[in-house]
């Protein structure tokens, strides 16, 4: 039975009779101009049509019978990887990389933010107003190299992810790092930051690199990847795999898995083939119907869920025509959203978030409830005209840089994109490249429209909306730049309360769906294939899993993914 082809299935029925009832949004806005916008969109009645990143289905393929258990396993990279550093890494299969090689001050178990433990931090506390977090650090941690971390480690890396432009953001309330022995380190703030043992248990902004090591072997030396984390690097090839095998003086518990190695395989099919013929034991891109294959065959587990992510249409808000706001809302308008669903998706993403934002993100669904966002509805005939009016039409016509990653699913969107958006005036340049140059074109701003996925931890609401919208950040894919967005970002990363944080987000929600600075798109659906009876804990953001929580047997259903 070809159980999980009609789960998606059944997942775009449910999602048609959902947009009968709600019609079919692609963004929000407010009348401005002379021009009209939908109803305000309301949110499913039924619970079960949520979208949120909590609808999972429980992995299949849990049975252990031919389970054959190992400590050296294979996982499938979509990416090359550029730099394994975790303040300066910017893809997701560095990150997941990182996982492995570096600790950071506390630890999120199986992915869970929700239960951040200390780790090598192994105490904290704050000062009566908030401003001062004392670490307690764990002693005897050693580095990769035989060295023992110390304060002077922490405060260097702590530093380090204060100026990167891909960690920042994230760690803007700090003032500055103070190390008073050599396990006591004080983060002073310029503000309260409620989150802040989530943010240091995060494998970009709390890991902790070598100092000795970097200022050796300089920035982006193979020699220079040495970490206190339970995997050290062994190889990494010319044709960029990478393996990591255990490190014999780890401090915590050992893990199952002693060995693993990233395979880089950018192509779908070949990944996939890979996987069916267990060259590979993890895999969690590809084309749909591949990835519907495996798991339908029952010769693997399977993870699925839809993920606190999006992909959908990056719009440099900063460059004619796009920084009128009036053409910006009529390629909403242009953009039929359930079509690039079903073609670059198959139908099992969803179409309901109204933003760029999980549907679970702080504000979101306040925001929501209270008609505060606005869904522009599929109409080419009012884009053509709100065009017009701006000087864009058949006579004029607009030739934009689309810049695009090479994965296939990213360039199908590319295509679809060209083929709607062409018929409203525009004429797409798709400049196709390699994911490190692609990442620095968006970085930098060199490109009229793009491919763009993102995701939003709910957990984390307060720092990614900052990323997302705060102007001038590295991951700011739109180049928004709002004032009055900013001085809501700033007021909402200080906020403890949360009911007064949610008002604070809703609020700058509301205004970024009325500038409507993204077309935005389709959250997603994650397949993450594994060998039969390997369970693994995907960040349900992100999707790669941290290997040293993986095992063999049954899964943890306590675990977020499983919820």
């Amino acid at each position: 039975m070809r159980k999980y082809l009609a789960l998606a299935l059944a997942l775009m029925l449910a999602l048609g009779l959902c947009l009968t009832a709600c019609g079919t949004p692609a963004s929000s806005s407010a009348p401005a101009g002379g021009t009209s916008a939908s109803e305000p969109a309301t949110g499913p009645e039924d619970p079960s049509t949520s979208t949120g990143g909590d609808d999972v289905s429980a992995p299949s393929g849990g049975d252990t019978d031919g389970m054959v258990p190992k400590d050296n396993i294979t996982v499938a990279s979509q990416f090359i990887v550029a730099k394994i550093d975790p303040q300066y890494g910017a893809g997701q299969w560095e990150w997941s990389i990182n996982r492995g090689v570096y600790d950071s001050l506390f630890r999120a178990p199986k992915m869970d933010y929700y239960a951040c433990e200390p780790w090598l931090a192994e105490d904290y506390a704050y000062s009566d107003d908030l401003l001062d977090m004392t670490l307690t650090l764990r002693q005897g941690v050693k580095f990769h190299d035989g060295s023992e971390m110390t304060s002077a480690d922490v405060v260097y890396s702590l530093e380090r992810a204060m100026v990167s432009a891909y960690t920042n953001a994230a760690l803007q309330a700090i003032d500055s790092v103070e190390a008073t022995d050599d396990y006591t380190v004080v983060i002073h703030m310029k503000y309260t930051f409620p989150i802040m043992v989530e943010v240091l248990a995060d494998y970009q902004f709390g890991a902790i690199v070598s100092k000795n090591a970097i200022e050796t072997y300089g920035e982006g030396a193979q020699e220079a990847v040495v970490g206190t984390g339970p995997y050290k690097l062994k190889e990494w090839s010319a044709d960029n795999n990478i393996t990591l095998e255990y490190f014999e003086d780890y401090w915590a518990d050992e893990p199952e898995i002693k060995k693993v190695t990233y395979r880089a395989i950018p192509d779908y099919s070949t990944a996939a083939i890979a996987m069916q013929s267990g060259e590979i034991d993890v895999l969690n891109y590809g084309l749909m119907t591949d990835l519907v294959n495996l798991a339908d065959s029952g010769e693997f587990t399977v993870n699925s869920f839809l993920r606190d992510h999006t992909y959908g249409l990056a719009i440099n808000n900063q460059l004619p025509p796009f920084d009128n706001v009036e053409v910006r809302r009529a390629i909403s308008h242009a953009i039929d959203r359930e079509a690039v669903n079903a073609i670059v998706s198959e139908g099992t993403g969803s179409t309901q978030t109204l933003s760029r934002t999980s549907p679970r993100g702080e504000g979101y669904q306040t925001a929501l409830d209270e008609g505060r966002l606005t869904a522009y509805e599929y109409d080419v005939e009012k884009a053509k005209t709100m065009l017009a009016e701006q000087g864009i039409d058949e006579n004029n016509r607009v030739t934009v840089n689309f810049v695009c990653p090479s994965p296939t699913m990213a360039q199908s969107f590319a295509a679809v994109m060209q083929e709607q958006l062409g018929k409203v005036g525009f004429d797409l340049d798709i400049e196709v490249m390699e994911a490190s140059t692609y990442i620095n074109r968006l970085a930098t701003g060199q490109f009229g429209m793009s491919y763009n996925d993102s995701g939003l931890m709910p957990y984390f609401s307060p720092v990614l909306y900052s990323f997302q919208y705060g102007t001038g950040n590295i991951y700011n894919r739109d180049n928004v730049s709002i004032p009055e967005v900013d001085a809501l970002l700033e007021q909402g990363l200080s906020e403890w309360d949360k009911d007064a944080r949610n008002e604070i987000y809703a609020e700058m929600l509301e205004i970024i769906t009325d500038q409507a600075t993204t077309g935005v798109g389709v959250q997603t659906r994650a397949f993450i294939i594994s060998t039969k009876g390997l369970q693994v804990y995907p960040d349900p953001v992100m999707m790669p899993s941290a290997v040293y929580d993986m095992h063999w047997g049954e899964h943890d259903d306590n675990a977020i993914t499983a919820r």
